[in-house]
């Protein structure tokens, strides 16, 4: 049983290229004390996506480390985030949990470093189809977005990463707390990346004066970035390279581009590596 436990919650750590159970119970109770269906849907996409790697037969240490469900997880958390829970949307969530395993599969053997590609994708297809899906829109009354004060500002999109904090009034203590409380696990036994997330989170509190109504998404995407590199183990300068990239294609977007622009600095600076291959830090 607890195998099965730690699988779905390593899972959900792989939302912040972690492979720890522990960091992803962190995550999971961040999202319940933000909105209990959001760790629901998490849940829900992640066993999903497990299920399906399991029954077909993919690698059992990938599988394990939960390389085939955090885009499920994520999406899971971000279905419930703007869609109410139902029938239909947790038929759709199991389906795109299902359809996200194979693909991640089918790209591992192609070389490709999935991050949250998969994720972008998907609730970019939920949103189009949600008419003919019969998908019902969320009523949020939060604005859903961080405050421009540089401490609550850091900590929010730590959290809003997964989206723990998503929904709530912007500048509200709660999004901030929790995000701290996910940076602090992540920084428990293994500094480096919880160092460069903050840094990049700094990083895009300071171009987000460029559009303050994209500035959640910019620290997002930044935090993110400088993350994922320092979880592959690049030097700063290009860890500040990849950080400026994302934040490049934040303003070039403009818009919804969720964590895009995060997937695509990555690519940019693994490919001048010469290096693709997932190497995650456990904690």
């Amino acid at each position: 049983m607890w195998q099965l436990v730690s699988c779905q919650l390593r899972g959900v750590a792989q939302i912040y290229l972690q492979e720890s159970p522990l960091f992803g119970a962190a995550v999971l109770l961040g999202l319940y004390l933000t909105q209990p269906v959001l760790a629901l849907g998490c849940m829900l996409g992640g066993v999903s996506a497990t299920a399906t790697a399991w029954v077909l037969g993919f690698p059992d240490q990938a599988r394990g480390q939960g390389l085939y469900s955090f885009n499920a997880a994520l999406i899971g958390a971000g279905l419930c985030a703007g869609f109410q829970l139902d029938i239909t949307l947790a038929a759709w969530i199991v389906i795109s949990g299902a359809v996200t395993a194979m693909l991640s599969r089918l790209l591992e053997h192609a070389g490709v470093t999935v991050l949250t590609s998969l994720f972008v994708g998907v609730i970019w297809l939920s949103g189009i189809a949600a008419p003919w899906l019969g998908l019902q829109p969320v009523a949020r009354t939060g604005a859903g977005g961080c405050s421009a004060a540089p401490a609550e500002y850091l900590f929010c999109v730590v959290g809003q990463v997964s989206y723990i904090g998503f929904g709530l009034e912007t500048g509200a203590w709660l999004a901030s707390a929790l995000g701290m409380l996910v940076w602090m696990a992540l920084a428990r036994r293994n500094w480096a990346p919880a160092e460069s997330m903050l840094a990049g989170g700094v990083l895009g509190w300071l171009a987000s004066s460029v559009d303050p109504a994209h500035g959640t998404g910019i620290g997002i995407n930044c935090a993110l970035t400088m993350l994922a590199l320092a979880s592959f183990g690049t030097p700063w300068h290009q860890r500040l390279l990849g950080a400026t990239c994302c934040i490049l294609f934040c303003l070039a977007a403009g818009q919804a581009y969720l964590t895009l622009p995060f997937v695509l600095a990555t690519w940019v600076v693994l490919s001048l590596r010469g290096r693709w291959r997932w190497n995650t830090i456990g904690l």
